[in-house]
């Protein structure tokens, strides 16, 4: 599960330096493919909204990216029901899990969706990325 916390600009990050700012997760699974755990969230400011692109499941069971919205950072709301990307079907190199997601915008504003993924059940790890394009209804992959 996600909580949040702040910290005072120019912190070195000392735990007496962080401030609970809930107390109750911000995400937390609800949805068969998220599993027992939502983990390893990356967020981008787009517009007035922020996103947060979440692992959902455990590792390799199998792990897929979702996507949330927020206008405060506390307050989240899932985009969808289903995961944003999907691990594999049987045989592709991400069947085990697509996972671990980190959302990066390039100096020429192009977003990727960096994340790893196997077909193993974690004996190996593959790194990749997606470009995310962005219109009014949010992000998405694909043209």
């Amino acid at each position: 599960m996600l909580g949040v916390a702040s910290a005072p600009a120019g912190t070195n990050f000392n735990r007496d330096q962080w401030t609970q700012l809930t107390s109750y997760p911000i995400l937390k699974p609800e949805y068969p493919w998220e599993g027992e755990c939502i983990e390893a969230a990356s967020v981008m400011q787009q517009g007035d909204l922020l996103y947060m692109f979440y692992a959902g499941a455990y590792n390799n069971f199998p792990q897929q990216i979702g996507l949330a919205k927020s206008i405060n950072g506390i307050k989240w709301e899932r985009v969808s029901d289903y995961p944003f990307l999907k691990n594999g079907g049987p045989g592709e190199w991400n069947h085990s899990e697509s996972g671990h997601p980190h959302i990066f915008k390039d100096e020429d504003g192009k977003s990727y969706l960096f994340f790893q993924g196997n077909n193993d059940n974690g004996k190996t790890w593959y790194i990749s990325k997606v470009e995310v394009h962005w219109n009014e209804k949010g992000p998405y992959i694909g043209k």
